[in-house]
């Protein structure tokens, strides 16, 4: 009997999130692996890849549809899939794939290093399981119906990944170790009107912040050093004398945006589902080589054949793939 497929669902909304409930329906809707969720039990946006040490992990099972099974994680994006992966958590910790999202709010460009779902997902890549990251460009986005279209996109581009699309490469597993797919879905403007598929360049789209004063909280403490999690709380006291205590929120503030033809927000903003891959590594090579690396080429090619199996299973266009795509891997 061939084994199905398994998947690994998080993401850094919080499980109760309609994004990770559209995709797991849709999962479950189609019915083609099995797939668990392991994610944070609330809220843990911009948590990037922080991870707890120094206080226990705390985690309950919860009803997610077509689940065979879903933990909730007091911690962050990145220990949801740690314990996952590396504890006792689940009966079976072995996972084909592992996917994140989908996400409130786009994670384009330099939003890649705050995110916690791309943080998530890259925790995966650093084991060497494969890692997609799903993005909807819709901050208001909180009915689980406003990710239906994101969610049906997403499933197909996993069976793509799984290789069980036709004309999909069989496991392209080896291409995507050491990376994460992030992707990108357009807002409520083109909702299941996407104009296709595109492979993308991260970008330098990034918002600033606008940081605001506001009322300190009067029970918070010099004495608790970490304030928060993954520390030992109470064990960092300052001994601040008379203080004056301030606090302040960190508001949204401008974005800036990449126009250039090619990067992940300016696919996005026409429509297209950016697909972008990125690397673990951020170190900038010391030696000057034209020579695209084995590992690279394959990427590209793995990435192609995906992309163009997905645009034919959903009807759409697919652009900005290189022309080793053309090649079909054995």
């Amino acid at each position: 009997m061939k084994m199905r497929p398994r998947v690994l669902v998080s993401n850094d909304d919080g499980v109760v999130a309609p994004g990770l409930r559209a995709l797991a329906h849709e999962l479950h809707l189609q019915d083609f692996c099995e797939f668990a969720v392991s994610g944070p039990m609330g809220e843990r946006s911009a948590q990037s890849h922080c991870i707890t040490i120094g206080k226990h992990l705390h985690a309950f099972n919860i009803e997610v549809e077509g689940a065979s099974e879903a933990f909730a994680v007091d911690g962050t994006p990145a220990d949801s899939v740690m314990i996952a992966l590396y504890g006792p958590l689940l009966s079976n910790p072995s996972f084909d794939l592992v996917v994140s999202g989908i996400n409130r709010g786009d994670n384009c460009g330099l939003h890649v290093i705050y995110s916690g779902t791309v943080g998530a997902a890259r925790e995966a890549a650093c084991k060497d399981v494969p890692a997609l990251a799903f993005s909807l460009d819709n901050h208001a986005a909180r009915a689980e119906e406003q990710y239906l279209s994101a969610a049906k996109y997403a499933v197909c581009i996993i069976k793509a990944t799984l290789g069980i699309l036709p004309g999909a490469i069989p496991r392209p597993f080896f291409s995507l170790k050491g990376y994460v797919v992030n992707i990108n879905f357009p807002g409520e403007k083109y909702d299941a009107n996407y104009t296709g598929l595109h492979l993308c360049f991260q970008g330098q789209h990034c918002s600033f912040p606008d940081f605001q004063e506001v009322e300190a909280d009067p029970h918070f403490s010099t004495a608790n050093g970490t304030h928060g999690h993954g520390g030992e709380e109470g064990h960092h006291e300052i001994h601040a004398g008379n203080v004056v205590m301030r606090a302040f929120r960190n508001a949204a503030g401008m974005l800036r945006t990449d126009t250039r033809e090619g990067s992940d927000s300016w696919a996005v903003a026409r429509g297209w589902v950016s697909v972008t891959p990125v690397g673990l590594t951020s170190d900038i090579p010391l030696t000057f080589s034209d020579a695209v690396s084995r590992e690279d080429k394959e990427l590209r090619e793995a990435l192609g054949v995906m992309l163009k199996s997905v645009a034919a299973e959903l009807k759409v266009k697919v652009a900005g793939l290189p022309e080793v795509a053309e090649v079909v891997l054995a």
